[in-house]
C-alpha cells in the first residue's frame, strides 16, 4: 500500500495521480491496489506525480510472498 499512503500523503485523488502519469483512473487503481505492475515509464511517472522514487512506491515485497 506504499502508493495509497504516498497519494494520500500528496492529497491528491486517484485521478489527479492517473492525469499527471498519463493514465486511466482504473489503470492507476490497478497499480495502487497491487493487481498489476505498472511498466518502468508508468512508475517513473507514478513517482513524479507523487514527489516520490521508484525506488521509495515499488521496492519491497509484494502481497502473498
Amino acid at each position: 500500500m506504499k502508493l495509497y499512503a504516498a497519494r494520500k500523503a500528496s492529497g491528491k485523488t486517484q485521478e489527479q495521480v492517473a492525469e499527471e502519469a498519463k493514465v486511466t483512473s482504473r489503470q492507476y487503481q490497478d497499480y495502487e491496489y497491487e493487481k498489476h505492475d505498472p511498466t518502468v515509464r508508468t512508475a517513473i511517472r507514478i513517482a513524479t506525480a507523487l514527489n516520490s522514487t521508484v525506488e521509495a512506491l515499488f521496492s519491497g515485497e509484494k502481497k502473498g510472498e
